[in-house]
C-alpha cells in the first residue's frame, strides 16, 4: 500500500514536471514570437521608408502618402509592442499624421502638417524631461548640459544661433498667416532638440539634431530656395534621409533608454 502511494505521489511530481516544461516551452515561444513580430514590423518600416527615398521627388499621389506615412507609422507600431512610453509612440503616430499631410503640396495640408509636427515636439519634450539623468528637474538638466564640454554644449550654441537667424530669414518670406505657426514651430524643435542634448543617449541625442536639421532644411528649401533650383533635389532626398533616420534613432534609443 504504502509503495502504491509513493509511485502515486512520483507520478504527480512527474506530471507537474512535465506541464512545468510545457508552459515553460510555450512562454519562450510567445517570447520568440513577439521579438519576431518587432523585428518584422521594424524591417518593414525601413523597407517603407528605402522606397519613399527613392521616389521622394515623385509628384503627389495616394500610393506615394501611403508609402510615407506607412514608414513612421510603423515605427510608432515597432515602440508600441517594445512597450515604449506612451508618450514616444504618440509622437510617432503625430509624425506619421503629419507625414500624411505633407505629402501634398498646398498650404493648408502643410499647416496641418505643421501643426501635427508641433504636437509631436511638445511630446517629444515631455517625454526627454521624464528620462534619463535628473529626470524632471529642468535646472538640473541644463546645468549637466553646461557642463557637458563635448559636442554636446557646441550643439546646443550652434542652435541657439541658428534658430533666430533661420526666423529672421524665413518672416519676409513667408505669408503673414504663417509668420506665427513657423516662430512657435522653430522655437519648438529647438526646445526639443535641446531636451535630447541633456540625455546620455548619444542615438536620441543624433536623431533629435537630425530631426532639427531635416526641418530647417525643409524650411529653405520650400520658403528660401526657388522651386526651379537645382539645389531642390539634394535637399528633398537630404530631409527624408535625416527626418526617418531622426525619428529611428529616437525610438531606438528611447526604448534602450527606459529598458535601462
Amino acid at each position: 500500500m504504502e509503495c502504491q502511494k509513493t509511485s502515486q505521489r512520483a507520478q504527480q511530481k512527474a506530471n507537474a514536471v512535465a506541464l512545468l516544461c510545457q508552459f515553460s516551452s510555450c512562454q519562450a515561444a510567445m517570447s520568440t514570437n513577439a521579438y519576431t513580430t518587432d523585428s518584422a514590423v521594424l524591417a518593414a518600416s525601413i523597407c517603407s521608408a528605402i522606397v519613399y527615398q527613392a521616389m521622394v521627388r515623385a509628384p503627389p499621389s495616394y500610393p506615394r502618402m501611403v508609402i510615407k506615412t506607412a514608414s513612421t507609422a510603423l515605427l510608432s507600431a515597432f515602440c508600441y509592442l517594445r512597450d515604449g512610453p506612451t508618450l514616444l509612440v504618440g509622437a510617432l503616430a503625430l509624425g506619421s499624421t503629419g507625414d500624411a499631410f505633407l505629402a501634398w503640396n498646398d498650404e493648408t495640408s502643410f499647416l496641418l502638417g505643421l501643426a501635427s509636427f508641433l504636437v509631436a515636439h511638445v511630446l517629444y519634450i515631455v517625454l526627454f524631461f521624464h528620462i534619463g539623468p535628473s529626470a524632471g528637474d529642468i535646472g538640473a538638466k541644463l546645468q549637466l548640459l553646461r557642463n557637458s564640454h563635448d559636442w554636446r554644449l557646441g550643439t546646443a550654441g550652434v542652435l541657439a544661433v541658428l534658430v533666430p537667424v533661420m526666423v529672421v530669414q524665413l518672416m519676409p518670406k513667408v505669408g503673414k498667416d504663417l509668420r506665427a505657426p513657423v516662430a512657435v514651430y522653430s522655437l519648438t524643435i529647438f526646445a526639443m532638440a535641446l531636451m535630447a542634448l541633456t540625455l546620455e543617449s548619444s542615438q536620441v541625442m543624433t536623431g533629435a539634431v537630425m530631426f532639427a536639421s531635416s526641418d530647417s532644411i525643409l524650411a529653405t528649401g520650400r520658403f528660401l530656395v526657388p522651386t526651379a533650383s537645382a539645389h531642390q533635389a539634394w535637399m528633398h532626398n537630404a530631409v527624408w534621409f535625416l527626418y526617418y533616420g531622426g525619428q529611428l534613432l529616437i525610438a531606438l534609443g528611447v526604448v534602450g533608454v527606459v529598458a535601462v
